[in-house]
């Protein structure tokens, strides 16, 4: 019991370390990016969080999101109301123009 414990902390000590390597990696113009990764629990909700991942923002501010198969066409189909909670976040109702959702199996 005490095991498994630790592997699932150490599993949680993972997630933080790639966001923190994703933020380095990325430059200054992800940052819509960065904002949008460090929020995205909150932006999609519990169930969601796990199973979604986004990946970029295009030149045409475009957010493009991995999605598992399973909850392909509930995420499409609230894509509308991400998108006002992500342009709120960022402050400006015309940064992320659309959410291009890709299949990905996770």
């Amino acid at each position: 019991s005490i095991h498994i414990f630790i592997m699932f902390d150490n599993f949680k000590n993972i997630n933080i370390l790639t966001n923190v390597l994703k933020r380095k990696i990325y430059n200054k113009n992800d940052n819509k990016l960065i904002i949008i990764m460090e929020n995205w629990k909150q932006i999609v909700g519990n169930e969601y969080y796990p199973k979604t991942n986004p990946v970029k923002v295009t030149r045409d501010k475009k957010l493009k999101v991995e999605v598992s198969n399973e909850i392909l066409l509930d995420f499409q189909f609230s894509t509308c109301q991400y998108l006002r909670e992500i342009n709120l976040l960022l402050g400006n109702d015309n940064n992320i123009t659309k959410i291009m959702v890709v299949q990905k199996t996770f």
